[in-house]
């Protein structure tokens, strides 16, 4: 354990804070010739996640106690951009729907953990959870959608199934972790800190995804 702290943990974190920029820059030197909004959207999330790990890196380096409200704000904005995706993806008026009544709903749970329970201070475990779940029910939502429909032949080429098997893999892996995280840390700091490295795998696997996914959108 004192060996994974001490070594392993650190350049973990390197490779995490720095994965959003393998397809940042895939982003950039595709989105030149892209009209689509589901590439838009997914370049955005993308932005997002730079943005989150740049300030995350910010407020550390100026001796900030604690960045946990970075969390709240990440949640509510990323969950709100992939669900967009979902939502152009989607023919069915009442998913569609119940897409943009699942954003409403986060917004009141954010607002629950961030002024009436946890706190800025501290991870956002139910609002996260939920987004978690829900962008999980749309990923399966639209392997559904995809089982149904007789012109999709290769699986492969299709950047939505990849999102969603990536959203699949990424949301439901990281969910135990955010959700123990407040009593880990609660325990030590290094307790926590595995809760986060588990994190930090997924979180560069799926932005290595998200650089093939991007690729397939823009073909």
């Amino acid at each position: 354990m004192e060996y994974f702290i001490g070594h392993i943990y650190p350049w973990l974190k390197w490779v995490a804070v720095l994965s959003p920029l393998l397809p940042f820059g895939i982003g950039l030197w595709l989105i030149r010739k892209q009209k689509s909004p589901k590439f838009m959207l997914l370049f955005l999330f993308i932005i997002l996640g730079v943005l989150t790990e740049a300030v995350s890196m910010i407020t550390i380096i100026s001796g900030t106690r604690n960045n946990l409200w970075l969390a709240h704000l990440y949640t509510l904005f990323g969950f709100s951009v992939l669900a967009g995706i979902f939502y152009y993806s989607f023919d069915k008026l009442l998913l569609k729907r119940a897409i943009i009544v699942g954003m409403v709903g986060l917004c009141v749970l954010i607002y629950y953990d961030a002024f009436l329970t946890d706190g800025f201070t501290k991870m956002n475990s139910v609002s996260r959870i939920a987004a978690n779940a829900m962008l999980i029910l749309m990923a399966i939502a639209y392997f559904y959608k995809v089982a149904n429909n007789a012109k999709i032949i290769y699986l492969d080429r299709d950047p939505m199934f990849l999102l969603s098997c990536a959203i699949l893999i990424y949301y439901a892996g990281t969910s135990m972790s955010y959700a123990i995280f407040n009593e880990a840390l609660a325990i030590s700091y290094d307790a926590a800190r595995i809760c986060l490295a588990i994190i930090m795998v997924l979180n560069v696997l799926f932005y290595i995804s998200h650089a093939f996914i991007l690729k397939r959108m823009a073909t």
